[in-house]
């Protein structure tokens, strides 16, 4: 009677044990560690389009496939943002549906909830493959769902030219390299904004994608690209322009954040938080506010076309 008592007892405590322990990761992931607070003191200064101008507007956003509620409140932010100035496209920077691309499972409550109303407004997304959207044969119907002309595209819309690549795959794609090459050298669209998952420069988890960086950084900058778009890392930041192209990481999407590691040289801003891009391009300037989970703008910066390349 008592060994059994005990050894019953004994269970017990184990599950309670293991239920604390998984409670308290549980605190440490969402309350701790993701769930960001911070507020900007006072309003972040920001330039403003020339008065008059009739701009073309976008988001871009990436990391954020997991159905979180970070995933949910930046969904409903998006929202708002949309009713006040409504944007025609949504660029997605990979790793669209954790853990590993099964959008035919999870495209419920990992994409359509959370954007619902961008949906049936009719944005049109161009998504980018991320690493964990390429596993376990789930990568087709990834490409299907978003209606991906290919795993690497092009997309034209008023001043801009999209370039999405594959970034998991480009250097051992011999194809890709020479598509972006020609595809780049033959845009004469005033602005060239170069999508892809991995950063060419990060001072996340991640860091530097080198081999990326080696390959691609020639091009951009050869063929006058004017911004290079990533996520991989889970928080933002915004590089200083290397000759005359300009770097951003926007991956806090959605999934849980990153700590930032070593600080890379040329980095102008980095924060720890979920948030998407907001765009407003002109033939003449492309402004870009980073928005967090409260609306608020975290960061601005204003590019404006010159003709010649620094």
């Amino acid at each position: 009677m008592l060994k059994r008592f005990f050894s019953s007892l004994k269970i017990r405590l184990a599950l309670l044990f293991t239920l604390m322990a998984v409670a308290g990761w549980w605190v440490w992931a969402y309350l701790w560690n993701d769930f960001d607070f911070s507020r900007p003191e006072t309003p972040i200064p920001c330039q403003s389009l020339t008065p008059g101008s009739k701009p073309m507007r976008f988001i871009a956003f990436g990391d954020y496939g997991q159905g979180t509620p970070f995933q949910n409140q930046l969904g409903q932010v998006m929202a708002s943002v949309y009713r006040q100035t409504p944007y025609d496209i949504a660029l997605l920077l990979g790793d669209n549906i954790y853990p590993d691309g099964n959008i035919q499972k999870l495209a419920k409550t990992h994409f359509e909830d959370p954007y619902k109303p961008l949906i049936d407004n009719q944005v049109r997304f161009l998504a980018a493959i991320g690493d964990h959207d390429d596993h376990r044969g789930h990568l087709e119907d990834e490409m299907a769902y978003f209606k991906m002309p290919g795993k690497f595209y092009q997309v034209s819309y008023g001043p801009v030219d999209f370039f999405v690549l594959n970034t998991t795959f480009f250097v051992r794609s011999p194809e890709q390299r020479a598509w972006i090459e020609k595809a780049l050298a033959g845009s004469k669209a005033r602005w060239k904004i170069v999508i892809g998952h991995h950063p060419l420069y990060s001072s996340g988890r991640n860091g530097n994608t080198e081999g990326l960086r080696e390959i691609l950084e020639p091009m951009l900058i050869k063929y006058h690209a004017d911004l290079y778009l990533a996520g991989h890392d889970h928080d933002y930041e915004r590089f200083k322009p290397v000759s005359g192209v300009s770097y951003v990481i926007s991956g806090g999407g959605g999934s849980y954040l990153y700590d930032f590691r070593q600080v890379q040289p040329g980095s102008l801003v980095r924060l720890k938080t979920h948030h998407f891009l907001l765009f407003e391009v002109t033939d003449q300037q492309l402004l870009m506010k980073a928005i967090n989970r409260f609306g608020d703008v975290i960061d601005c910066t204003l590019w404006e076309k010159t003709h010649k390349r620094l």
